[in-house]
């Protein structure tokens, strides 16, 4: 019988060596190739490897959200993002899912610091008295609307938001109005063309679109009454937002809405360890994260955790242990 021996020092010093990460080959589904998320990706692929060198994030351009939460059951993405309200309605079974999609569990929040803005032209504000949302619910005022893409759940949060308050887009339409579905730049162009009277959107504080409108015409933000905000909460698993005095465009003090979040998930059969060392590797390197844009300088790895939508998957839930974070 052959026997091996291991000294006292070399045992010591195998045991004081750091374990180095299992290295993870996987996809993650996001959206356009072009967009903040396609930058999120990149900054996942450089956490990884500094957690675990030799691994690959490949990200995979998608339709959005809805699509992503198909792709990841299906196995075409290890992983997928989404935003919190698609998300709940995968899990509810609400359109367009025919059927609750169960298995769906979070890795972390990438970010939830994308606030819904209503974004009024000020000389329309003033002239109609509008300081709320629940203004136009009471004066009925002919206002040229543009919300963003149909299909797209900022739409749905917004178009849900005059819902709760009692106002339709056949309303906007009998008090002279009107109401169209634009991506964002074309929004933008609205506005400052002269063409459109309120927009709404998400965005990030400070975006560059502020700085245009602003340039052309004087803004107006106008609040959400928390009875609308509680609704779109409820139904999509958003949070409140105050939007800072110092974001507001309109220069007049903060003003309440609501935020959505950005989760990245997974299906209930991913491996646990791959899980974990995604998850440890945003926990150990938010510096990766927060570098890709300006729109990510918020980052943190306390606010990894900060849902309710889906449950956490075991193996993200274990790193958030470790890091005395749960």
């Amino acid at each position: 019988m052959i026997r091996t021996t291991l000294t006292t020092g070399a045992l010591l010093a195998a045991l004081a060596a750091p374990l180095s990460a299992a290295e993870v080959n996987e996809s993650v589904c996001g959206a356009s190739p072009g967009g903040l998320w396609s930058l999120v990706g990149a900054g996942l692929d450089a956490a990884l490897k500094a957690e675990a060198p030799g691994s690959v994030m490949t990200y995979q351009t998608s339709s959005g959200g809805l699509a992503n939460v198909v792709q990841v059951k299906n196995g075409a993405c290890a992983f997928g993002m989404a935003n919190d309200g698609d998300l709940a309605f995968a899990k509810a079974g609400t359109e367009p899912f025919k059927e609750p999609v169960e298995g769906l569990q979070a890795i972390a929040v990438l970010y939830d610091w994308a606030p819904v803005w209503w974004i009024a032209r000020a000389d329309v504000a003033e002239e109609y008295g509008l300081e709320s949302l629940a203004d136009i619910a009471e004066k009925k005022p002919p206002l040229r609307i543009v919300f963003n893409r149909r299909g797209l759940l900022t739409s749905a949060i917004t178009e849900s938001t005059l819902e709760a308050l009692g106002v339709t887009i056949a309303d906007v339409e009998e008090w002279g109005g009107s109401v169209q579905f634009q991506a964002s730049g074309e929004q933008t162009d609205l506005m400052i063309n002269g063409r459109a009277d309120l927009l709404a959107n998400t965005l990030f504080e400070g975006h560059r679109s502020f700085a245009e409108m602003t340039a052309a015409t004087p803004l107006k933000l106008l609040s959400v009454p928390d009875d609308a905000a509680a609704a779109v909460i409820e139904k999509y698993s958003l949070k409140p937002w105050t939007i800072s005095a110092e974001a507001n465009p309109g220069g007049d003090g903060e003003v309440k809405t609501v935020t959505t979040s950005i989760i990245l998930f997974a299906d209930a059969s991913l491996d646990e360890e791959t899980a974990y060392t995604v998850a440890k590797a945003m926990l150990a390197n938010p510096d990766k994260m927060a570098a890709v844009s300006a729109a990510m300088q918020r980052f943190t790895p306390e606010g990894m955790k900060d849902q309710s939508v889906i449950e956490f998957h075991p193996g993200a839930l274990r790193a958030y242990q470790e890091a005395g974070l749960m």
